[in-house]
């Protein structure tokens, strides 16, 4: 018999319903926590890493490879540079050109964190430190990017002061970049001095610009080849 209604309701067009399954009353929440779960961002570029150094705290150690690899990529430039002569002057060009940042470093920061600590700013050593390497670090990323480049231009230039002046060019955006990225880690705890102790580290801040400017274009002019000098 219910064979049989169910196919007079079917050739009627009034066939029941399909059974289906009762909706549960209360929904799962998993759909609400993947979206509260935040997305997993994966390990750190190695940009972010030379950069901003480890987020678990970094040690004496992780700064001086920071600085380290700095000096490693601003070889890059120097060897970009170098392929103009070829030969010999590869290696010195690649040999000069790490020496500003690591003559800046070595000269300047000590100076430059004696006078902060006559001033009482809230700077210590490990911070100096971090910010040598961060500023060693954005230089040598800019340098390293440009290398490429930079060795395209030298070898198919026809003009040696052509090939100079672009050299030259490359060096000093690398030179304001890391420059940036030095005052700007020495900046974050000045903020939390008083005001006078502000402004006297923004007159020390100055001058260390100053001197970090003209100690890497005296060393630059004096070692690169490219621009007269021999290492």
């Amino acid at each position: 018999m219910q064979a049989h209604a169910s196919y007079v309701d079917a050739l009627t067009g009034d066939a029941p319903p399909e059974p289906r399954a009762d909706a549960p009353t209360n929904p799962p929440e998993t759909s609400e926590i993947a979206q509260d779960k935040p997305a997993d961002e994966g390990a750190p570029s190695f940009a972010r890493t030379l950069l901003e150094g480890r987020q678990d705290g970094a040690t004496l150690r992780d700064d001086a490879q920071r600085f380290a690899a700095g000096l490693a990529l601003s070889a890059l430039y120097g060897l970009s540079i170098g392929t103009r002569a070829g030969g010999l002057s590869i290696l010195k060009h690649a040999a000069a050109v790490p020496l500003a940042p690591l003559a800046v470093a070595g000269l300047g920061v000590p100076a430059l964190f004696i006078v902060l600590t006559l001033f009482d700013a809230p700077v210590d050593p490990p911070a100096a430190v971090k910010a040598a390497a961060r500023g060693a670090a954005t230089t040598g990323l800019v340098l390293g990017g440009l290398a490429p480049a930079m060795a395209l231009f030298v070898t198919t230039s026809s003009s040696h002061v052509g090939a100079g002046v672009m050299a030259g060019l490359g060096l000093i955006l690398a030179g304001i970049f890391g420059l940036r990225a030095f005052l700007g880690a020495l900046g974050t705890p000045l903020g939390r001095a008083s005001s006078g102790v502000r402004t006297m580290s923004g007159f020390a801040l100055t001058g260390f610009a100053v001197f970090a400017i003209a100690l890497s274009a005296r060393v630059w002019w004096s070692t690169l080849p490219i621009f007269g000098g021999d290492l």
